[in-house]
C-alpha cells in the first residue's frame, strides 16, 4: 500500500474528517468554512471560532491533499473532490486489511465499527435483513454468479413494493437476465469496474450492497489452497462509518457504464459518475 493510500485510510479513521465529508455530501453544493464549522461545532467540544481555525489549518488541507475535497483558501469555499486514486487501489487486499485492523470488528451500533461476517449463510442473512430495512434505495453489484438464489427474491420484491429504488449490476448476462425476468421494476446494468473483476490477489469481491447510502456490505472470497472458498464480509452502518464513507467515495466518481447505455438510463442510477 503506497503512502497516499495509507494517508487516505488514516484520514477516514478520524470522526471529524468523516463528519466533514458527510456535511458536504448532504449539502450537494459548495460551503464556506464557517458553514461547515457551524454544523460541526454543535457536536464538538470546540467553539465555533476554534473549529474554523482547525478546519482551515488542519482538517481541510489534509482532505484536499488526498482529493476528497477541493478547498479554495482564498475564498474559504469547500466542495466535494474527485479523488484520483487508481480504482484498484481502493479495494487492494492491503487496503482492506488496514481498514479492518484500525477499527473494532465486532457487531455493534457505534458508527466507528467495521463489522466482520464469516460464512455464506451469515452473509446471506445479513444482506436479507439489510434489504428488509431499506427505506429509499437498494444498490447492489454481484461479482459472483453462484451467490444469486431465488431465496433472495421475496426480500427484493418486498423492498420494491415499499417503493424502494432497486439497482442491480452484474457482469454476467445470466445474472442480469435473472434480475430482469424476476424484478422487471429494477434498474439493471453491466458495471464496468475492473477493481471488482480483475484483481490478481485474493480476497476477490463477491458482492457489494449499499442500502440508503448509509449501510454497506462488501463480500469477499477467501480461498484455501485446496480451492475451497469461504465468503467473508465487511459491514458498516451509519452515515459517518468509515467503510460507508469509503464506498460512497469509491462509487461516486467511479461508477462507469457501457457506452451504449443512454443518458436517460444513466440518470436513473445513483452515485453520480
Amino acid at each position: 500500500m503506497d503512502s497516499q493510500d495509507d494517508e487516505l485510510i488514516r484520514i477516514l479513521t478520524d470522526s471529524t474528517n468523516r463528519a466533514i465529508l458527510t456535511v458536504l455530501t448532504e449539502a450537494s453544493h459548495e460551503l464556506s468554512v464557517t458553514e461547515i464549522a457551524q454544523q460541526l461545532a454543535s457536536e464538538n467540544e470546540k467553539g465555533l471560532d476554534q473549529m474554523v481555525i482547525s478546519l482551515h489549518h488542519n482538517y481541510l488541507p489534509r482532505l484536499a491533499d488526498v482529493g476528497l475535497i477541493e478547498y479554495d483558501r482564498d475564498t474559504n469555499v469547500v466542495t466535494e473532490g474527485n479523488n484520483s486514486l487508481d480504482d484498484a487501489s481502493w479495494m487492494d487486499t492491503d487496503v482492506l486489511n488496514e481498514l479492518v485492523s484500525r477499527f473494532r470488528t465486532e457487531h455493534g451500533t457505534d458508527e466507528s465499527t467495521v463489522g466482520r461476517l464469516e460464512g455464506r449463510e451469515e452473509v446471506y442473512d445479513y444482506c436479507r435483513k439489510l434489504a428488509d430495512r431499506a427505506e429509499d434505495e437498494l444498490f447492489l453489484i454481484y461479482a459472483s454468479d453462484e451467490l444469486l438464489t431465488e431465496e433472495c427474491l421475496p426480500h427484493a420484491e418486498s423492498a420494491i413494493e415499499r417503493e424502494v429504488e432497486f439497482h442491480a449490476g452484474a457482469k454476467s448476462q445470466e445474472v442480469r437476465r435473472f434480475f430482469r425476468e424476476c424484478l422487471p421494476e429494477a434498474t439493471i446494468w453491466d458495471p464496468q469496474m475492473d477493481w471488482m473483476y480483475e484483481q490478481a490477489n485474493y480476497p476477490k469481491v463477491s458482492r457489494l450492497i449499499v442500502a440508503d447510502r448509509n449501510k454497506v456490505v462488501i463480500g469477499l472470497w477467501d480461498e484455501d489452497r485446496d480451492g475451497t472458498k469461504t465468503e467473508i464480509a465487511m459491514v458498516g452502518d451509519g452515515t459517518t462509518n468509515p467503510l460507508v464513507v469509503l464506498v460512497r467515495e469509491l462509487l461516486g466518481p467511479r461508477l462507469d457504464h457501457l457506452d451504449y447505455q443512454s443518458d436517460d438510463f444513466l440518470e436513473g442510477l445513483p452515485f453520480e459518475p
